[in-house]
């Protein structure tokens, strides 16, 4: 591909230099690290952690406690394949992955409030070449209430209502926010299930999530109504239930987790929807754990629901397992994933945004089939290195793609890429 721009040096660079530091970071450094170095870190981390910490005051009748969150991540890439039609292509690209700002709290005892704001969005590797800033949406925005508390519930451990804009959890990868995950992405069918918004956001919910023992379950009402800020109910209406347990004590594991999730969306081709219009969607997640090592798995199907397009339509499932190991205990993690997701129609799985797609809406010589097939299988390898725990890293990785539609191949090849991330 010809690239008429001065930046893919400078991407080849940054990423080269990003997947280069871990290892010098982890092997450079004596075993035996002096006891005030590793102080010294210790003490710089904990400042980092609660940097966005500015009031607490546990027994103010109004305001209790309040902080900053902040959360930025740079990222760099590169992509080399095949497209349908046998083109060797490659490609590079950098950009502002997320810059989401904050603030949450507490207050009057039993309530809770966050709200993040989007404050990026970088399309600047689409064909129009655009960078804006400022506030684009809100990834969540929700006010919560300890009912469990304040009506001293004792048939339960824990009970909690709640409206606003959240996520609905299905895959393991969408368990945790994007400052957490372990891959530099998301697995493409991770996103296939997760109920997103019109703009790749969470929805707007009204909830009730309660806790005991190990068990805990969580029922809520979202909206398919898009906006800005948090929106209203004017258009699809998604159903959604899940049930987590937490087997752990007495085991033989450090962790081992159960997951099942499910929802049931009432819409049509004319209104916003959720999750691209999905009908339905089933998930079932195991996190084990024990020592350095970690296994975490997603199983699910689902119905693409009404589209504009019959070959976008049908049932489709999949399956993501993720093995995990502790090279350097907190330091230096190695992430392994496969993955593969399959549909009964011709073009109802899609591969994620970033890499293939973008190099195929920069080049009309490429067609990729816009990343839509019925059979995908990827496979990914990655480093990640903490430099101070999940608030300050380095991820990194290699990911293989085979998509094919109707037994033809769509889109082969290879994606490396490296991001910086941080947030307190």
């Amino acid at each position: 591909m010809n690239k008429p721009s001065f930046t893919r040096p400078l991407a080849t660079t940054a990423l080269a230099f990003l997947l280069i530091l871990p290892l010098r970071l982890s092997f450079s450094q004596p075993k035996d690290q002096p006891v005030e170095d590793a102080k010294n870190l210790g003490d710089a981390c904990a400042k980092l952690k609660d940097f966005g910490k500015f009031y607490d005051n546990p027994e103010s009748s109004g305001l209790q406690n309040a902080k900053l969150f902040l959360s930025y991540m740079h990222q760099f890439g590169y992509v080399d394949g095949k497209d349908k039609n046998g083109l060797s292509f490659d490609d590079s690209m950098e950009e502002t992955r997320r810059f989401w700002m904050g603030l949450q709290g507490k207050f009057a005892d039993y309530w809770k409030f966050k709200a993040v704001s989007q404050l990026s969005n970088d399309r600047h590797n689409y064909p129009g070449d655009y960078r804006q800033w400022g506030h684009e949406t809100f990834r969540s925005a929700n006010l919560t209430f300890d009912a469990g508390s304040f009506w001293e519930i004792s048939s339960v451990d824990a009970l909690e209502i709640g409206y606003g804009r959240r996520s609905a959890r299905m895959a393991d990868e969408w368990q945790r926010s994007a400052y957490l995950t372990n891959a530099l992405e998301r697995s493409d069918f991770s996103n296939k299930l997760w109920p997103s918004d019109e703009e790749n956001g969470n929805p707007l919910a009204a909830w009730i999530k309660w806790k005991q023992g190990i068990h805990t379950f969580d029922t809520a009402l979202f909206s398919g109504t898009y906006d800005d800020y948090v929106g209203g109910w004017k258009d699809s209406k998604m159903y959604y239930a899940s049930w987590s347990g937490d087997f752990s004590e007495g085991s033989g594991f450090d962790k081992k987790e159960f997951w099942l999730s499910f929802y049931s969306q009432d819409s049509t081709t004319s209104e916003d929807r959720l999750a691209k219009g999905n009908d339905y969607a089933l998930a079932f997640v195991n996190r084990l754990a024990r020592g350095p090592w970690a296994l975490h798995t997603s199983i699910g199907f689902g119905n693409n629901g009404p589209q504009s397009d019959p070959d976008l339509e049908g049932d489709f499932g999949g399956i993501v397992a993720m093995p995990m190991y502790w090279l350097q205990e907190d330091r230096l993690k190695l992430v392994l994933r496969y993955q593969y997701e399959g549909s009964d129609k011709a073009k109802g799985v899609r591969l994620n945004s970033r890499y293939a797609r973008v190099a195929e809406a920069r080049d009309s010589t490429l067609d990729v089939n816009s990343g839509r097939g019925d059979d995908h299988h990827s496979a990914y390898a990655g480093l990640n290195y903490y430099f101070c725990g999940e608030n300050l890293k380095v991820i990194s990785g290699i990911q293989y793609d085979d998509l094919s539609s109707t037994g033809a191949t769509q889109y082969q090849g290879w994606t490396i890429g490296s991001s910086f991330r941080i947030w307190f």
